[in-house]
């Protein structure tokens, strides 16, 4: 059965990049630099260390566009660093001034991202990021990762991470229409997320993995998912009260399904249900977080071990590395973009005459 689509106001209430505090009854930012938006949100709140955070974070962004790959790690990891402070500030969270993640690789261990391990710590500013975004924080024993892994679950190079390494398994179900619906009976007040399948993808052996909180059907030649938990919505004629309760639990049930519903930021965003793979360690973290955790290790390798990054640049994953440096500054700032404003940022698209 499927739903009909739930409004605030006039508007559909789709998926959300924000995972916290998404604005779902505002209209769309549509620009090519959010960053400037930002700036004059923050300014208009009066949120000044926030936006001395965010105004250095640009200044390392601009910076690594002057750099060859072999240094931009570092300065595009301090624009994470401080943009990330900029979120953390403007929602009150509270957080040490440590980076609150750390890198190593064996001793005498070959170059390969298998080897290179990322430790997230239990104090800082990583730690800080995953309690903001509700995920399993750290509290007395490290939890680590390797880089392999960790590049594994981001959507915008996974093309590039199953062209480098070919017996991967595919990790992101791309979807239509993501979108929160409700009971198409006038009576009924229980709702939930839903989205199409994309065609290529709508088989058994692709779907028998989506996580245990989902579920997909058919119906008239076309298969959905949808989470099986529910939500209610408002009644006809509710007073304000009750409306605003209802968005409030609309909140509380997208911050959850954010987790495992995933984005590509673009002229027309991206959607995805990442599968729940044994052979996943991190696949319980969000995007962000990811990224930051990623970036902060090739940081190291820029600072403190040149040849060793050299090494995976002219090796069989330098497209992978080269893919994940030029395109997870836009990525990560469109999405920081939307945690601190509440607003879904879309790039417009250019037309050719």
């Amino acid at each position: 059965m499927l739903g009909e689509n739930i409004k605030i106001g006039n508007r559909r209430v789709w998926m959300h990049k924000a995972i916290n505090h998404p604005d779902f009854a505002s209209e769309s930012v549509l620009t090519r630099d959010p960053w400037s938006f930002v700036e004059l949100w923050l300014k208009r709140q009066n949120k000044s260390e926030a936006l001395s955070f965010w105004s250095q974070a640009r200044r390392f962004h601009e910076a690594a566009k002057y750099m060859d790959v072999e240094a931009s790690p570092l300065s595009l990891y301090y624009s994470f660093l401080n943009a990330t402070k900029a979120l953390l500030v403007v929602r009150g969270a509270t957080h040490a001034e440590n980076h609150g993640v750390t890198g190593d690789r064996p001793a005498k261990a070959k170059a390969s991202l298998a080897n290179e391990a990322i430790t997230f710590k239990s104090g800082g500013i990583l730690p800080a990021l995953c309690t903001y975004l509700g995920e399993s924080t750290v509290t007395h024993t490290a939890e680590k990762y390797n880089l392999k892994d960790l590049l594994w679950n981001v959507p915008f190079v996974h093309r590039a991470f199953l062209h480098t390494f070919r017996s991967a398994p595919e990790l992101f179900i791309p979807l239509e229409s993501a979108c929160y619906v409700k009971h198409p009976d006038p009576k009924a007040r229980e709702c939930w997320f839903q989205a199409e399948v994309s065609p290529r993808y709508a088989d058994g052996r692709m779907l028998r993995n989506i996580p245990h909180s989902f579920e997909w059907f058919t119906e008239d030649g076309r298969t959905y998912i949808r989470r099986k938990k529910r939500f209610n919505w408002w009644r006809d004629k509710a007073p304000q009260a009750e409306k605003l309760l209802a968005q409030k639990r609309l909140g509380t049930y997208h911050s959850k399904t954010r987790r495992i519903i995933v984005p590509i930021s673009g002229n027309r965003d991206l959607w995805y249900i990442k599968r729940n793979l044994s052979s996943n360690p991190p696949s319980e973290r969000h995007g962000l977080t990811i990224i930051f955790a990623a970036m902060h290790r090739l940081s190291e390798l820029a600072r403190y071990d040149p040849n060793g990054l050299e090494r995976h640049l002219y090796g069989t994953s330098n497209w992978l590395i080269t893919e994940f440096m030029t395109n997870s500054a836009d990525q990560f700032i469109d999405q920081m973009a939307s945690e601190i404003t509440g607003f879904q940022f879309w790039r417009p698209a250019i037309r050719t005459p």
